[in-house]
């Protein structure tokens, strides 16, 4: 039988020095243990394959080693150390709380948990998965995790600490474990490979690092499998073969024709990674990856943040230098919108081919490409035809009459006033005078015959034009907006307006959007009516201007908020298009 021992195991770190990549985390650890400060409960947090059962079972040999080194190291020759790397050591107890997470298996623990260890100083107990456990377990667990017998402490380690209870957390000194740097896995790494004698090329174990994504126990699961592979030998092809990793190459030949808007090239390089065995979500996946560190390469400040070998960002360097960096966005927004609809499609492949179409289609020069679709047009209010109120046919356009806002407001202004109009009128039946011709005043209303013609007449004279003062314009004003009804927004508005006079008797208006001035208008008519009887005069009249400014400042209606938002976002404007979007 071999003797063969996986890396992971081999190369388990047996000190606090040895632990890849949490320098930090064993420093404190470590002084704790110099000066005597230790707490009586831990939980180590943190993704898997970082060091937390390692340093949990580290921590416990040291405060019962017999020779600690002077940097609170264990000497790892004792009895005691080596009773605890051999993992007979009767002062460590492990506890697997995902298949021993019940109320009665704490019990178990919480009995032994009051024995006094026969050698050394303490008992560790190192819970792992601590999160498994169920909720009448955590309950029961926590009067003896708050008051220990002061040789038990607990180490509890966890890789979803937010599924811990927080009565159980108050109780711990929580440390949280980092994701390990690539960096950090291929130096690790090839330290490993010096002392077995493995070949190695640099750029490979950078890759292995990467593709580790912070755990150095898949990273050495990664490299005995591709030692084994190689023969011995640690390849970049090896790597590629065995992990499923594609190519640069590939990825950058795919840039290339979607940015040249290329789609038959590029739906051929699709099928030829297809036929290869790649997954459809595999390729868009590792093309995400690699626009998302081609735009990072386009920035000095972002530079650090690819991970990848240097000669690879060398390259992504001068390809970010051709591509903008907006068309670069434009393409990760679909690659990342890929994923939900890659796992609900029943075919995969079209899929796949239309998130690199809709790539193409960005392309000026490319045949999929579409005009932009232009913002609908707001909808042109004109004057609403009304029996009271019409716009003056015969009154020529009259120029916008504020000076110092020239651009602002409309170029033509529309005046409204009173003009005799025929309505038909229904047929009534005849009723009776009401005494009129009999007595000489109506029964119903107590006025003489005489006094109801005049005002008949009167109403009928539409050339009234008495004089009247600017306050009696205002007075008249306000009282004519008061008994404005149904239009709550047109009058709040002309509630705020000061008449003043004028020697063409016209009281102008400046609204903000066509919206407002519709509903101004609806109610102009009652509002004349008002003015005239009030100021004797029907030459009064009513100008309305649309201050263009704020018309853009403020959109009222579905399709100018939708003109307002779109200006000036083509891509907006096109996906409205895709989706066939239309204001309503």
């Amino acid at each position: 039988m071999s003797d063969f021992v996986v890396s992971a195991r081999k190369y388990r770190p047996s000190t606090f020095e040895s632990v890849v990549g949490q320098k930090a985390l064993t420093t404190t650890l470590k002084n704790a243990i110099l000066q005597n400060k230790l707490s009586h409960a831990y939980l180590f947090c943190g993704p898997r394959g970082v060091g937390k059962t390692s340093c949990a079972r580290i921590f416990a040999k040291t405060i019962n080693c017999q020779n600690r080194t002077p940097e609170g190291e264990a000497c790892n020759h004792c009895e005691s150390c080596i009773a605890a790397n051999e993992q007979r050591s009767y002062n460590i107890m492990e506890l697997d709380a995902a298949s021993n997470n019940s109320v009665n298996d704490i019990r178990q623990l919480i009995e032994q948990v009051y024995i006094a260890p026969t050698s050394g100083k303490y008992r560790v107990y190192i819970i792992d998965e601590v999160h498994m456990l169920s909720s009448s377990a955590f309950n029961a667990f926590l009067k003896t995790l708050e008051e220990p017998p002061t040789h038990a402490i607990f180490i509890l380690a966890t890789t979803e600490k937010h599924k811990v209870l927080p009565t159980i957390i108050s109780r711990c000194q929580v440390h949280d474990f980092s994701r390990i740097t690539s960096h950090d896995i291929a130096e690790h790494l090839a330290h490993i490979a010096s002392k077995e004698g493995i070949t190695v090329e640099p750029e490979a174990l950078q890759m292995i690092g990467i593709a580790a994504d912070g755990g150095m126990r898949d990273a050495l699961s990664m490299f005995d499998q591709i030692a084994g592979f190689g023969g011995g030998k640690v390849t970049v092809e090896g790597v590629r073969k065995n992990l499923n990793l594609l190519n640069e190459d590939e990825y950058f030949r795919l840039l290339a024709y979607v940015v040249e808007g290329q789609h038959p090239k590029a739906l051929s390089l699709i099928n030829e990674l297809l036929e290869s065995g790649y997954e459809g979500d595999i390729v868009m996946r590792g093309f995400s990856g690699f626009l998302r560190n081609v735009l990072m390469a386009q920035s000095a400040d972002t530079l650090q943040l690819i991970e990848a070998p240097q000669s690879i960002r060398e390259r992504m360097t001068k390809a970010g230098a051709y591509t903008p960096a907006s068309m670069l966005w434009n393409y990760l927004k679909i690659s990342s919108s890929f994923g939900m609809q890659y796992k609900g499609s029943s075919d995969k492949r079209l899929t796949l081919e239309v998130a690199v179409l809709k790539m193409c289609e960005l392309s000026v020069s490319s045949p999929l490409a579409t005009p932009v679709a232009p913002a609908p047009p707001a909808v042109s209010s004109s004057a609403p035809s009304s029996s009271s109120v019409q716009s003056v046919q015969s009154a020529p356009t009259i120029e916008a009459t504020k000076p110092s806002q020239p651009s602002q407001v409309s170029q033509t202004t529309q005046v409204y006033t009173k003009v005799p109009t025929v309505k038909p009128q229904p047929a009534k039946r005849p009723q009776g005078t009401g005494g009129m011709d009999l007595y000489g005043f109506s029964l119903k209303t107590g006025k003489p015959m005489a006094q109801k013609e005049e005002a008949k007449a009167e109403k009928k004279n539409l050339n009234r034009c008495e004089e009247y003062t600017e306050e009696q314009l205002q007075v008249a004003w306000q009282k004519a907006v008061a008994l404005v009804k149904n239009a709550p927004f047109a009058k709040g508005f002309l509630q705020k307006i000061v008449p003043t006079k004028s020697p063409d008797h016209l009281i102008q208006l400046v609204v903000q959007s066509n919206t407002l001035k519709m509903q101004v208008v609806a109610v102009l008519g009652s509002v004349l009516d008002v003015l005239h009887d009030e100021l004797k005069n029907d030459k009064v009249g009513i100008a309305i201007d649309v201050d263009v400014q704020l018309q853009e400042m403020m959109p009222q209606t579905p399709n100018e908020r939708w003109a307002f938002v779109s200006k000036g976002n083509p891509w907006l404007q096109q996906m409205a298009q895709d989706l066939q979007l239309r204001p309503r």
